[in-house]
């Protein structure tokens, strides 16, 4: 038990009591006692060992105050331990009481006569009898303080010598012992009480019944239990205080009215116990059954209600269900019959559906990079925001990128819509304008994973054609080239875009695709990627997109660095 009282190691609740302390014992050790000290020493030891006494006091005065405020912050918010807190604090106690002793000591070597030395033992006695009242919550502070109080003045004060100053020194010992053994048993019983409070705080609020105490219908107190039932945003507080009244639902099933009851029940519950089951309606317009049962108790003399609320939803949901089962066993025959042909419709339905579920997959695969980059200027905005360097032109810039994302989102849709229509519509476009409108899309993401992307735009020649066709291949080209690139974690990645007069040309440094499997890439549902990234419809679309609509050529091929994927219009 000693051990553990050394260990630095007190409940929050211990060291909350030494904090609400430490105001009045420092000013009445620090400031009070010091500036006493001083006035009556004035004169009698050289100056500068008083301005050093009181500047070293007032010192460990205001540390003490931010001491106890840090405590206050640390068990507010738990983010670290109070034990090297504890330990600071410790030790400006102890100098506190040293320093009464060390100016006691030049008080004698000065020959300050015995009266005031009288003066100054009496006041570092009184201020180790407070120290109880005020440390006593924290054994080693408290005793900390004790012994460098007492004990220095004890050898004081042998040193000093006389019959009167022996006599003290013996009588100080004798109370130092005393002092210390109550102090540790007011520490006990303080520890106890907390553990004590502690455990019924765990067993109250862990209960899995919600309890509240209540009073004029008011309910002064509640578990966490309680609280979850009334699902009040898990905030105590806004039910403290509140009608239990207003919590419960006033019309139940069979349509009579409650309110008058719930009253009854209550004031019945002042003297005698009560229980019934009551349909609580929730916050989401949902209702669940509750079994309360109230009984009287007194609480600082005065009679009030303590009320359990236990959830009995599934219980009572269960039973009704069997009443109703057992009342509609035909109904539920014919039910299943009308299911299972609804089941035959939908099986048809599902045929026509797999068509369309194609088309999802490719827009899905479309929407990638966009909702990709959407992210990463929202996550930079956000750091922005939490490092306060958010700054006008950074905003702008970035609700314009994530409105130009976004738009790109949009016309992905009604390309794909327009996609499987017969009336598309052709323009003017070079691919000079489609590689720097997809780039526009993907380029911060690449660049991002440290991706080079490297142009080599030389043609200059102008086609019509279908351009938002042309970007979807484009930007699925260049996807795939960035996922072989992290996939095989290449050093010193690179994706290059290079155009030569009908020619667009989309190669990386990945190290190329298997000779086995070369004549398969444009196959449907075929993919090199794990299943949960690839559906193999990409590649596939991009060949019908500029083979069947395009008129061009979508062809694959591998160079020493790695694949080469060749449009040509």
């Amino acid at each position: 038990m000693i051990n553990k009282l050394f260990e630095y190691k007190y409940d929050d609740k211990l060291i909350l009591e030494l904090i609400e302390n430490t105001k009045f014992g420092a000013v009445a050790s620090n400031l009070l006692a010091s500036s006493i000290i001083a006035i009556v020493l004035y004169g009698k030891v050289p100056n500068y060992y008083l301005y050093i006494f009181l500047l070293t006091n007032i010192s460990i005065f205001i540390l003490r105050l931010f001491i106890a405020r840090r405590f206050q912050k640390i068990i507010k918010t738990q983010y670290t331990s109070t034990i090297k807190c504890l330990k600071v604090y410790t030790f400006l106690v102890s100098l506190s009481a040293l320093s009464l002793s060390i100016i006691f000591f030049y008080s004698m070597r000065y020959g300050v006569g015995d009266l005031e030395l009288f003066f100054i033992i009496s006041i570092i006695i009184a201020l180790s009898a407070g120290s109880l009242a005020t440390m006593g919550s924290v054994f080693i502070v408290f005793a900390s303080f004790m012994v460098f109080n007492i004990i220095p003045l004890i050898i004081n004060m042998i040193i000093h010598g006389g019959t009167i100053f022996y006599f003290l020194a013996i009588t100080l010992v004798l109370y130092l012992v005393v002092n210390l053994t109550h102090g540790f048993r007011l520490f006990l019983y303080h520890k106890k009480a907390i553990e004590l409070e502690n455990k019924f705080a765990t067993i109250y609020n862990k209960s899995s019944d919600g309890i509240a105490i209540i009073q004029n219908q008011k309910i002064l107190d509640c578990n966490n239990t309680f609280v979850d039932i009334f699902e009040s945003s898990k905030d105590k507080t806004k039910l403290l205080n509140s009608s239990i009244i207003q919590l419960l639902t006033q019309q139940q099933v069979d349509n009579q009215n409650y309110l008058q009851e719930i009253k009854k029940s209550l004031n019945k519950a002042q003297s005698e116990y009560v229980s019934f089951e009551w349909l609580y309606t929730k916050q989401d317009g949902t209702d669940s059954y509750i079994e309360i049962r109230m009984s009287p108790m007194e609480l600082n003399g005065e009679m009030v209600v303590h009320a359990i609320f236990r959830d009995i939803d599934s219980k009572k949901r269960a039973e009704l269900e069997i009443i109703r089962l057992n009342a509609t066993l035909e109904e539920r025959v014919a039910i299943e019959v009308e299911k299972n042909r609804l089941k035959d419709k939908h099986l048809l339905q599902q045929t026509k559906l797999a068509q369309m579920g194609e088309m999802i997959s490719m827009i899905a695969h479309q929407w990638r990079q966009p909702l990709s980059a959407i992210s990463t200027v929202a996550i930079s905005v956000n750091l922005k925001a939490q490092l306060n360097k958010l700054d006008k032109e950074t905003t702008i810039d970035a609700t314009n990128k994530i409105s130009e994302y976004t738009k790109h989102l949009s016309e992905t849709i009604d390309d794909f819509r327009k996609f499987f229509r017969s009336n598309k519509e052709k323009h003017y476009t070079s691919y000079t304008e489609v590689v720097h409108s997809v780039l526009k899309i993907v380029e911060t993401s690449i660049v991002n994973k440290d991706i080079q992307i490297i142009q080599k735009l030389e043609s200059t020649n102008v086609f019509h054609t279908y351009e938002n066709e042309l970007k979807q291949v484009l930007l699925n080209l260049i996807k795939n080239a960035e996922d072989a690139l992290i996939e095989r974690n290449v050093e010193d990645p690179k994706i290059y875009i290079e155009s030569y007069d009908n020619t667009l040309i989309v190669r990386d440094n990945a190290g190329g695709i298997h000779d086995d499997i070369l004549d398969k890439i444009f196959d449907p549902y075929f993919s090199t990627k794990e299943e949960k990234t690839g559906t193999g419809l990409g590649l596939y679309m991009s060949k019908t997109i500029i083979e069947e609509h395009c008129g061009g050529e979508l062809s694959i091929s591998n160079d020493v660095d790695g694949a080469v994927f060749k449009i040509t219009l």
